[in-house]
């Protein structure tokens, strides 16, 4: 009875709207319960993370040592060139799903607050995780950019494809 008075001035579309508008906001409302569940989820995958053979502190101290894939020959060299890119890029990999996981977590964990409500440490951190995927980002891996790239090439006029770009 009390929401009918605070709405008692409106007309009635405005208060199917108000009611619209209600709805939406209980639908977003956020059971704790549920939050610390998935937060919990989170957590037990990064500490599975950190504890298994994928952790790039394991994968670090699991590298082969030089001459051990042969020696005196190029492709032995070549090799272990690519061995050791690999691995590089198996610990970057383990580092950033380890950041994103932590994100995850935190956002988990923040969810339902405002951004004023946040914890100063818990901004700084979510900042550090983004700047630290942001400079690892590499847009010639991205597939989504060459999707991008080739949609675009197809939409450009016939003529337009072949024009150079920029100022001759």
């Amino acid at each position: 009875m009390a929401e009918e008075s605070v709405f008692s001035f409106l007309g009635a579309s405005a208060k199917s709207q108000a009611a619209a508008i209600k709805a939406q906001a209980a639908a977003l409302a956020v059971d704790y319960e549920t939050i610390s569940g998935y937060k919990k989820v989170v957590d037990d995958l990064l500490t599975k993370l950190g504890n298994s053979e994928a952790s790039d502190k394991k994968l670090a101290h699991t590298t082969l040592p030089e001459g051990t894939l042969g020696t005196g020959f190029a492709e032995a060299v070549d090799l272990f060139s690519a061995y050791e890119k690999v691995q590089t890029e198996l610990q970057n990999l383990s580092k950033g799903l380890a950041g994103h996981i932590e994100a995850l977590g935190l956002a988990v964990q923040t969810a339902g607050k405002s951004f004023t409500e946040v914890d100063y440490e818990t901004k700084r951190r979510l900042a550090a995780i983004a700047k630290q995927a942001e400079d690892a980002y590499v847009e010639e891996r991205d597939p989504l950019v060459k999707e991008q790239k080739a949609q675009e090439a197809q939409q450009a006029p016939a003529g337009e494809a072949n024009k150079p770009k920029g100022n001759i």
